[in-house]
């Protein structure tokens, strides 16, 4: 009988935790057929997949309320996928795939000059410029397909592509969607992640929790985590509104030219609890520095008086980053992830910019707590 009490406490404990879960469930069809089995389902930017069963069903179970980007992936369809907010209740999906058109490629024989000029230059736009971005290797680039046009580089792929980050220690699957480098201007990339741990010695572990730790301090992940929190500047960044001319105004320009207000910003003014699990965020521009010493003075001193606008140079703060909306601003939950559903313009300067897939962290990553 105290075995069997035993055995029950346990099994109610084990269902006050699930309970605390959220869980997606869903099922996949073909647009031709009935169900289908063995397609990934992922959620991007985590570590969380699965496969359908051979009903066609598939769920998980998510760790908190949020913001999640929902992907089914099967040879022969197109990839299709289903922003899904979760709030305080499961939800249930029900996903047809399409039929993937066969597409013959040209082949060119020959042109590996080329093709290795386009991949060099894809690596350092997509994965970055850092020492993390440096430590990544891309292990099928041959699924990569690149055109050019009038000085713009394009790349899509095949399949995943597999990115093992030596300095993290994750294999990345990366669902390439879109990629375009403008030679004379700029790189716009859009695709989703799935991370998984690489096997490492303790050692390596060890190594790995330190360079996790480095990277997500003052990352984008990191600062908009504090904006939900509203612990900006507790946690280091200090946080200005920028303007295109020394009087406050914002004529929407984008050019260099910008100053900014030496008072720290005051984030309730910005942010709008829209329920317990996301808030609004809406800004113009910032400029946002990333600088825990200055920042814990600041507590204690409180944000200088106003006097005139600062002239902002190219080059003045190599820690600092320049961010801008041109719709509504973003909605974001407490893991600092953005809900996609929201963003329609979402601009950045600055260091963040050549931090790109290699110094991205899964959503899980959360930092040791101080002692």
């Amino acid at each position: 009988m105290k075995q069997l009490f035993f055995m029950l406490l346990m099994l109610m404990g084990f269902n006050a935790s699930a309970q605390n879960k959220l869980i997606i469930t869903g099922k996949v069809s073909g647009e031709n057929q009935g169900q289908i089995i063995g397609a990934t389902i992922f959620i991007a930017g985590t570590q969380l997949v699965t496969q359908t069963d051979a009903d066609g069903k598939f769920a998980i179970i998510m760790p908190n309320a949020g913001a999640y980007h929902l992907l089914v992936k099967m040879l022969g369809y197109a990839v299709e996928s289903e922003d899904v907010l979760l709030k305080d209740r499961d939800i249930n999906l029900n996903i047809i795939l399409k039929v993937k058109p066969i597409v013959l490629r040209q082949v060119t024989i020959g042109g590996d000059k080329e093709r290795r000029y386009h991949l060099s230059v894809f690596k350092q736009e997509f994965l970055g410029r850092t020492k993390n971005a440096r430590s990544c290797q891309i292990l099928n680039p041959d699924v990569i397909n690149f055109s050019t046009r009038k000085g713009i580089i394009s790349a899509e792929a095949d399949d995943f592509l597999i990115i093992e980050n030596k300095n993290l220690g994750y294999r990345i699957k990366y669902l390439l969607k879109s990629f375009e480098h403008n030679i004379f201007r700029h790189t716009a990339y859009d695709g989703d992640a799935i991370f998984e741990e690489l096997p490492g010695t303790d050692k390596q572990k060890l190594k790995w929790a330190h360079n996790r730790l480095e990277t997500y301090k003052g990352s984008m992940m990191h600062f908009m985590r504090a904006v939900y929190n509203k612990t900006v500047l507790q946690e280091g960044f200090i946080t200005h509104h920028l303007y295109n001319d020394s009087y406050g105004r914002d004529n929407d320009r984008d050019d260099d030219s910008f100053y900014y207000d030496p008072r720290i910003i005051n984030f309730d003014t910005l942010t709008t609890v829209t329920d317990n699990s996301f808030i609004a965020f809406k800004f113009s521009r910032l400029y946002i520095t990333y600088d825990p010493v200055k920042a814990a003075k600041l507590l204690k001193s409180g944000a200088p008086a106003i006097t005139n606008f600062k002239p902002l140079y190219a080059g003045d703060d190599s820690s600092s980053s320049l961010i801008a909306y041109f719709k509504n601003g973003v909605v974001i939950d407490a893991r600092g992830a953005i809900n996609k559903g929201y963003v329609v313009s979402f601009h950045i300067k600055g260091p963040w910019t050549y931090k790109r897939v290699g110094d991205q962290l899964p959503f899980e990553y959360q930092p040791p707590k101080a002692p």
